[in-house]
């Protein structure tokens, strides 16, 4: 007899396990294991007294809060398929979002009521506002509800994304692919029931509404921001005993700024980077300020998850590396014209095979088919491996240089920049250009920006010094700040369209 690898059951078997024990603390407010247990069963025994059934997709259009994780429990406790929407969105953008992935509901808060209106979305989505209407359809669910039993390929969520295709798609993701996922990050992680886990990322957002559910999968309690201030999250992690956190590169800039250090963050022992590259500054900075904190720095997707990870012993020794393939994870090099390359140090497409990859784009199979081959998937970027098996990540294809018949890669110009001290961050692009096709503008923010023309001069030196001619930036621009998405992203699109 088979016993189903679900989100369900894992939630549901902690509860059991865990029942009095501290599961989620947001603000001054707290749920038990047992709590968020029953609230998620009387979510989703209302969701299906609304008329959803298996399958079915539930729009959650949440700021970070206890409730967003509670939706996400009766989305796998009824066996529904939640669909995390940003709340930044504009009307047109919601409907477009819900239209496409076909929501029976929509759970909002009342702040974003202004969009919803515009959204104008159809009689069929039931809306439910967080506040009274919330609860009083939690008020109305029987203790004696018995939920329907989830089946490995259920959809737990559409996890939507632009991938290497522009146009938002949902990428299908299976209880059984995030269950296995929460096993593999607790043994490559090490996190465990003991851990209080700090999230600060938008839950819309793969990684933070992720790795708090793997959090709370193996019994340890989270402490949710609402978003990520810097001095927020250095109070709460000395004042909640925070043993972890995943953080952004941005946010760790930012928490150096703090004053927050091994001393005041003494239950401190993990910091978790993901999402965009972790400069070598950055790495260094973090490693002598917090000295006793291990520093994992991973590479994933929403359509995979976590795919490699350069644990701790690894940072120093290797510059620009995203670690070995985790449990469960192959990783191939592919050439377009020569297939799959053996060869260490050689650039190609970066391609996954694993559990945890998502099963396609929602009702697109022919995107499905751009990144796929049936078994390995793509999701554009590229990189290499050396002849240890580690990967190293060059660029996302997208973002890729290509300026007199070569390819420059603008990683490897943005850590030459942030060799200068007094460039805060920056970004470089390709822009179009007459002469080369495409030229490398490089977008600087200063710790002071009156010293715009001789941190030009110097950075300039740098890149002569350190930089093939071919690869040096053509032009130099300063901003205040770079744009960025909610998660600290740097939206790369925006800064060449602004050119």
């Amino acid at each position: 007899m088979s016993v189903p690898v679900t989100v369900q059951r894992a939630l549901g078997l902690v509860a059991r396990r865990h029942g009095a024990r501290v599961a989620v603390r947001h603000g001054d407010a707290t749920l038990t294991f047992a709590e968020l247990d029953r609230r998620a069963a009387a979510i989703a025994q209302g969701l299906m007294a609304a008329g959803l059934a298996r399958g079915d997709r539930v729009a959650v259009m949440l700021p970070n809060c206890a409730d967003y994780i509670a939706i996400a429990a009766a989305c796998a406790k009824g066996a529904l398929c939640m669909v995390p929407v940003n709340y930044r969105y504009t009307g047109s953008e919601l409907r477009r979002q819900v239209e496409d992935c076909g929501a029976k509901a929509l759970v909002c808060d009342t702040r974003f009521d202004p969009q919803v209106a515009d959204a104008a979305l159809p009689g069929s989505v039931r809306t439910i506002r967080r506040g009274p209407e919330l609860e009083a359809m939690i008020a109305r669910a029987s203790d004696a509800w018995v939920p329907p039993e989830a089946r490995e390929d259920d959809l737990f969520y559409l996890g939507y994304t632009s991938g290497t295709t522009g146009r938002p798609k949902g990428a299908m993701v299976t209880q059984r692919n995030r269950a296995l996922a929460y096993l593999y990050w607790a043994t490559e992680f090490g996190i465990g029931s003991g851990d209080v886990a700090l999230h600060c990322g938008p839950f819309h957002h793969t990684a933070p509404f992720t790795f708090t559910l793997a959090q709370l999968a193996v019994g340890g309690s989270v402490v949710v921001l609402d978003s990520f201030d810097a001095v927020s999250a250095a109070s709460v992690i000395a004042r909640h005993g925070v043993t972890w956190s995943f953080m952004v590169p941005f946010m760790l800039e930012r928490v150096l700024e703090t004053t927050l250090d091994g001393g005041t963050a003494r239950t401190l022992r993990m910091l978790i980077s993901g999402a965009s590259p972790l400069s070598t500054r950055t790495r260094t900075r973090v490693q002598e300020r917090f000295p006793g904190v291990a520093l994992h720095d991973f590479y994933g997707a929403t359509e995979a998850g976590v795919v490699t990870n350069l644990r701790p012993e690894g940072q120093s020794a290797r510059p620009r590396c995203v670690g070995l393939p985790i449990a469960g994870i192959e990783v191939q090099i592919r050439d377009e014209r020569r297939g799959i390359v053996t060869e260490p140090g050689v650039v190609g497409d970066i391609w996954l095979r694993g559990p945890t990859l998502f099963a396609g784009y929602f009702m697109a199979p022919e995107k499905t088919a751009e990144v796929s081959d049936g078994q390995w998937c793509t999701l554009g970027d590229i990189g290499y491996l050396d002849e240890d098996g580690y990967l190293y990540l060059v660029d996302r294809r997208k973002d890729v240089i290509k300026s007199g018949g070569v390819n420059i890669y603008p990683i490897e110009i943005e850590e030459v920049l942030l060799r200068e001290q007094d460039v805060r961050e920056c970004a470089v692009v390709g822009v179009p250009d007459e002469r080369w096709g495409e030229a490398a503008t490089a977008f600087l923010v200063l710790k002071d920006a009156a010293d715009a023309a001789q941190v030009q001069r110097r950075v300039q030196e740098l890149c002569k010094s350190l930089l093939a001619d071919y690869k040096r930036p053509k032009a130099y621009r300063f901003l205040a700040a770079l744009p960025r998405n909610a998660n600290g992203k740097v939206l790369k699109r925006d800064l060449r369209e602004a050119v």
